[in-house]
């Protein structure tokens, strides 16, 4: 009698196995995942991570009441804007990097070159796309990116340079343009 059921135990493997088939009309994909959802950390920002391979190209544009000195990061496809420095006629300076993610309880984009640092209020909405400061245009903020100095970016924790510096062609057109929006030339 044991040795019956020992046999018995020994081959009801096989049979288990012989009683599941090939027969797949029965399947129904693989069971439903139980347990705590696990999901991958995001992908770190574009302005964390762009210095390691930042291919920049610098450009210059203006109109009769305003002149832009703009970076873009043209080793991504399509070129990603970095950072757009427009001043404007009553020496207001904008700037703008669409790589830093808004945050509701920032309420200042800081830029600086070489020693200076200014404070712009922000007046980009939290739900807009990037982060958007604007404030009166500085002599020696304008001094130092005359000279070459590198501009860096911040915005709460978020932090984008130092920059590498624009050819001194355009930095001239810009300064020297936001310069004679500070200081109007009477007629």
């Amino acid at each position: 009698m044991r040795l019956r059921l020992l046999k018995f135990l020994g081959a009801l493997p096989l049979l288990l196995l012989a009683a599941c088939g090939d027969d797949p009309s029965d399947y129904r994909g693989p069971a439903p995942a139980t347990g705590p959802v696990v999901t991958a950390p995001p992908e770190p920002p574009l302005s964390t991570n762009i210095m390691n391979d930042l291919a920049p190209s610098w450009s210059t544009s203006g109109d009769a009441d305003s002149v832009t000195l703009a970076l873009d990061h043209v080793g991504a496809t399509p070129p990603t804007p970095v950072l757009t420095m427009t001043c404007a006629r009553g020496a207001v300076l904008t700037v703008e990097s669409p790589l830093f993610t808004p945050e509701a309880s920032e309420d200042q984009l800081q830029i600086g070159a070489g020693d200076i640092l200014i404070g712009l209020p922000v007046v980009s909405s939290p739900e807009a796309g990037g982060v958007i400061g604007e404030g009166p245009a500085f002599r020696d903020l304008l001094a130092e990116i005359t000279v070459g100095r590198r501009i860096s970016l911040s915005y709460g924790a978020q932090t984008l340079g130092p920059l590498p510096p624009a050819p001194n062609p355009m930095t001239s057109r810009f300064v020297n343009r936001c310069r004679s929006y500070l200081e109007p030339r009477a007629y």
